[in-house]
């Protein structure tokens, strides 16, 4: 991903045909991320939603008169999510076969939870950074602002970092035991913005605006704020 990053940033920068109007970049914002969920009587499932800070760099060119291309880089702060305190409850049938026999009469196994001596919990620590290809549009709105609006796709990155603990609920049997692990997933997803670049002086340009980004069953809202550099 990164390869193919400096390849674009490069044919950006450097042919002659797109360098009518080249800027940089940089700007920080608030990555609000929103996930699929399910609730449950019988377990609390907890919510992958965020909202951290991320710092973007940009680097893109005019190639007509009202439209270009752009290519950023994000990279957000760490989420992190802890899970509740669970008892998980077993169906009679899945625990034994000894278990089973013991059931009263007339109870279909599977029907009654039992519980099990033990607690659990989780603790997610999660990093995104994606690189953004995107193509604009831009429309003056007077002789200081310009509005930009933007679409393209975003080829983003996501660490999980889990930490799973067990506990058991009479610790003179067992002692409690912590599993680690750590999730690496790839994604490319759409991405539409809309920008304003406010004049102040004939190089440097305030740029406010939002994007919005699909993610793997979610999508990600960014408000930000930015300084441009326009050669």
């Amino acid at each position: 991903m990164v390869r193919v990053a400096l390849v674009m940033a490069l044919s950006l920068v450097a042919g002659p045909a797109l360098a009518q109007s080249p800027y940089v970049a940089g700007a920080i914002g608030a990555d609000v991320s929103r996930f699929s969920h399910a609730t449950s009587n019988l377990y609390a499932s907890p919510s992958n939603d965020a909202e951290v800070l991320s710092g973007a760099l940009r680097v893109g060119t005019s190639v007509g008169s009202n439209w270009g291309v752009e290519l950023e880089f994000v990279r957000a702060g760490r989420s992190h999510t802890e899970g509740p305190v669970v008892s998980p409850l077993l169906q009679a049938g899945s625990v034994s076969a000894t278990i089973t026999q013991l059931l009263p009469p007339g109870v279909v196994p599977g029907t009654i939870p039992i519980p099990v001596p033990f607690e659990y919990r989780s603790d997610v620590t999660r990093r995104h950074a994606s690189v953004d290809a995107v193509a604009f549009v831009r429309q003056t709105a007077g002789s200081m602002v310009d509005l930009v609006y933007l679409g393209g796709l975003a080829f983003s990155r996501e660490r999980a970092d889990v930490a799973q603990s067990v506990v058991p609920v009479f610790r003179t049997i067992a002692s409690p035991a912590t599993f680690r692990s750590t999730f690496i997933q790839y994604d490319t997803r759409p991405l539409v913005g809309m920008e304003a670049r406010i004049r102040f002086t004939s190089r440097i340009r305030l740029i406010p605006g939002f994007r919005l980004q699909g993610l793997s069953e979610g999508w990600l809202m960014r408000p930000y704020v930015g300084l441009g550099w326009f050669f």
